[in-house]
């Protein structure tokens, strides 16, 4: 077995425009004062880290690494979030998304997708550079519109749509396979993988690529009503990365899983911070080191109550109070008898 590493911050909700959340430097120096060792670091917010530059230059990377180890801190993954869902937008989401790309792509949707996938391929050239195992992003969507069957769905839409993502992921997939690189989806309502069948039916177009993973998050699980503990059981294999956050389902008289178009703070499902809930943590980390999860637990903060700061603070002793350090023997090793294979084969009657 092995024991998690962490705690880790993810820092995309956290960038701001004063000090110190203007800058990697300063945000970082934040994090590793609350007691984070590591960061996980958004590749779309420039001012913090330059994608281009780092998939280029060894140089920029190493000295990126020096700053941070200085602080006390490593990276422990690069994030496409951002632009992962770039790679595959449904028509009705265009104009929203436009605004997740650059100014001289917006409205033309062939030219947004050949910059968003060339971003995520210089996502795995980067992670190689920083010495990095694993990378997150999304996987886009062309199905998502239609995941309420109603009306019945075409024969062939769901196979059409899924076979499409995965001509498109294929070839990036094979480049993080170049570059030693894991590429862990995070499962996400909205997206066109998000939960286990889903990603299951990808898998397979992808001939059960070896470098497609998951970026494990209950708190996207328990929203849906999924079993968030067995999830483990079944995937833990392509589990190689863990976004720790939490979130409840309270559902009532008036909403569900679907949450009445309400605003966040009135749904029935919605995120919290860590310990506010519903998730059990505890199962989590003892079914992760069970398993042998040797990677990050990294907090993601998304909270309809609590200020980030104050979250922050909290979730970075969280996470280190429920990380599992694995043991190396057995608990009764104490009172083994030393048996050799001659008594064995007496106790069994053979002689």
């Amino acid at each position: 077995m092995k024991t998690i590493k962490g705690p880790g911050l993810f820092l995309a909700q956290f960038v701001g425009a004063a000090p110190p959340f203007d800058t990697l430097a300063g945000i970082a120096r934040w994090a590793a004062g609350l007691g984070y060792t590591a960061i996980q670091i958004p590749t779309n917010e420039r001012r913090f880290f330059d994608l281009d530059t780092a998939a280029e230059s060894q140089t920029y990377c190493d000295e990126l690494r020096g700053m941070l180890a200085d602080l006390g801190l490593q990276i422990s993954e690069l994030s496409t979030h951002i632009q992962g869902q770039l790679v595959a937008v449904h028509p009705a989401y265009a104009p929203m998304f436009d605004g997740f790309a650059p100014p001289q792509v917006r409205g033309n949707a062939t030219a947004r997708q050949h910059w968003a996938i060339d971003q995520v391929r210089k996502g795995a050239t980067a992670s190689r550079r920083l010495g990095l195992t694993e990378s997150v992003t999304f996987s886009g969507a062309l199905a998502w519109p239609y995941v309420y069957p109603w009306p019945q769905r075409p024969a062939g839409l769901i196979d059409e749509a899924f076979g499409e993502l995965a001509r498109l992921w294929r070839p990036i997939l094979d480049h993080y396979d170049a570059a030693g690189v894991n590429l862990c989806y995070e499962l996400h309502p909205c997206e066109d993988l998000f939960d286990g069948a889903t990603f299951e039916m990808f898998l397979d177009r992808v001939g059960n690529h070896r470098r497609c993973h998951i970026n494990y998050d209950a708190s996207h699980f328990i929203k849906q009503g999924l079993d968030y503990l067995e999830f483990i059981d079944f995937y833990h294999e392509r589990i190689k990365m863990f976004h720790v956050k939490d979130a409840e389902f309270n559902p009532s008289g008036r909403q569900g899983m679907f949450s009445g178009y309400q605003p966040w703070l009135k749904r029935a499902a919605r995120d919290r911070s860590l310990g506010d809930g519903q998730v059990d943590f505890k199962g989590i980390f003892s079914k992760l080191a069970e398993c042998d999860y040797a990677g990050w637990a990294v907090y993601e903060w998304e909270c309809c109550l609590m200020h980030p700061e104050e979250a922050a603070r909290k979730g970075a002793p969280f996470i280190a109070e429920h990380i599992i350090h694995v043991t190396d023997k057995t608990f009764d090793d104490f009172a083994g008898t030393g048996a050799d294979r001659t008594t064995t084969r007496h106790l069994l009657g053979l002689g």
